[in-house]
């Protein structure tokens, strides 16, 4: 029985890999191929190689469910093919034992993942798109045409450049009341981050100028500098700024979206995207038992070819499914988990509906 158990693991393992090998292959090509169109200044065809060799942990981890779905679909498919499987049930090993030993290799690869995704891909993420802003920009900064806008409470923030070293240039901040009029605006040339210890920390800002609107007139006061009292990080901003929801950790989507929420803003990408990653080892789960289901019931005569192409299908109607509903909860205010755990339960109900008529 042990030989058994090694046997169905090892073969799932080994296509699950290879499996793994060809997409995170696949979308790398399209991933330079992307950045390639994006060269300019000093980012080069070697700092675009280079950049999306810091992507292959961000697409390894986004490629796990699917590698998952395929590789069982293709391992479980040649020992159906062989008649293996066959041979296994006439022996007594149940079809539920299959399916664990199916999954145990799944499982192992939703952990790398989870670790990866939580300790390693934020820091690459942030240094590879730092990296590619410095390089694109002409003076190394990271900066867009128009700056970047961010809102704490009733004051409205413009950032002209932010470096990684924890220093904005050009910040610009408009104070409203509770009426939304303009009461007061500020702009100062720089704003450095000083983390003096973990109870004080704060932002001082540099060639202040300060404007006060009133039923008196405009009045302007100049300051050499000030300190800004904020909740905000050079972290939260470069998070903001650079990588996306889905590339964060969950302990860094946590603090943001309670940061956010304490402000009173709209944190919904982020939910979705703190979601996204606690909810993918079900997702991985739930594709995998679809897999094991088509192997034992539509698909148990079929080639490999047709196996392969019916795990793409399944994949790419997944990630359709989650990718529609995820701006629709947005766009129609229900809770983020719903986007991404729908998909998952239909992909786990119809699989275990087929399993249970193939048993």
């Amino acid at each position: 029985m042990k030989q058994i158990n090694y046997y169905i693991i090892s073969t799932i393992a080994a296509t699950m890999g290879l499996a793994i090998v060809g997409l995170v292959g696949i979308l790398s090509v399209f991933s330079l191929l992307d950045q390639i169109e994006d060269l300019r200044n000093n980012y080069t065809i070697f700092a675009a190689m280079l950049f999306v060799l810091y992507s292959v942990p961000s697409i390894f981890c986004d490629v796990i469910p699917y590698a998952a779905l395929i590789g069982c679909l293709a391992g479980l498919g040649m020992m159906a093919s062989s008649s293996e499987l066959i041979v296994m049930r006439a022996a007594g090993i149940s079809t539920w034992a299959i399916c664990w030993n199916a999954m145990k290799p799944a499982l192992l690869l939703v952990v790398v993942s989870l670790y990866l995704g939580e300790y390693i891909l934020p820091s690459i993420e942030k240094s590879a798109r730092v990296a590619r802003e410095q390089a694109m920009s002409t003076d190394g900064k990271m900066s867009t045409e128009f700056g970047f806008w961010y809102r704490e409470a009733t004051v409205y923030m413009h950032f002209g450049e932010v470096t990684q070293t924890g220093v904005i240039n050009g910040v610009s901040h408009y104070f409203y009341d509770e009426n939304n009029d303009l009461t007061r605006s500020l702009f100062a040339e720089r704003a450095v981050f000083h983390d003096v210890r973990q109870t004080e920390q704060y932002w001082l800002l540099e060639d202040v100028s300060v404007t006060h609107i009133g039923d008196d007139g405009v009045q302007v006061s100049k300051f050499a500098s000030q300190r800004w009292e904020t909740d905000l990080t050079p972290e939260l901003i470069s998070s903001e700024v650079l990588v996306k929801p889905e590339k964060m950790s969950i302990a860094e989507l946590n603090v943001k979206i309670d940061y956010m929420q304490e402000q009173g803003l709209n944190s919904g990408k982020f939910e979705l995207g703190f979601w996204r990653k606690v909810l993918q080892p079900l997702a991985t789960i739930a594709l995998v038992f679809v897999a094991i289901s088509f192997v034992f019931g539509p698909l148990r005569e079929a080639t490999m070819g047709m196996r392969v192409i019916s795990g793409l299908v399944i994949g790419i109607m997944f990630k359709f499914f989650q990718d529609l509903l995820s701006p629709a909860s947005l766009v129609f205010g229900f809770e983020p988990i719903i986007a991404i755990l729908l998909p998952i339960v239909v992909c786990a109900v119809a699989g275990y509906i087929l399993l249970r008529r193939a048993g």
